[in-house]
């Protein structure tokens, strides 16, 4: 570990066959290297210098993401019924209304999702220090 940033530790991490398969490896900076840097929560307070084990919550990304797209599916999928079913009150072809509703559907569903995954980031998406291996010298 390298520095910390609030609740979040700085973490150099040697990059292995591992890595290319991880699904934090767009939050790594160096993937592609022999050594990444990672933000990981910090909740054993390592300090820098320590060598740490980090959980990478890959079931939680997965979930995250089928999440994600399922609720833009479904503001999409909504909005072009809505958008349909008005067509007649708006005195609009239904094709055009429903091409409306679609996307605000989404319009409305990004913001909602934006607030959401900002909530939830840092608490569950990011990996977690869970073991510190060796204390290094600023350990106190």
């Amino acid at each position: 570990m390298i520095a910390i940033q609030g609740d979040l530790a700085q973490v150099r991490v040697d990059c292995s066959r591992a890595c290319q398969e991880c699904s934090a490896s767009s939050l790594c900076k160096g993937s592609a290297e022999k050594e990444g840097m990672i933000s990981a929560r910090n909740p054993l307070a390592a300090a820098p210098g320590d060598q740490v084990l980090i959980e990478v919550p890959e079931s939680r990304y997965n979930r995250a993401l089928i999440g994600l797209f399922g609720s833009l599916l479904t503001g999409a999928l909504v909005g072009t019924g809505a958008g349909y079913g008005l067509s007649g009150l708006l005195s609009l072809d239904p094709s055009l209304s429903a091409s409306l509703g679609f996307f605000m559907g989404l319009g409305l569903a990004i913001p909602g999702l934006i607030l959401y995954f900002r909530k939830i980031n840092q608490r569950f998406l990011f990996p977690s220090i869970i073991d510190i291996i060796h204390k290094g010298e600023r350990h106190g």
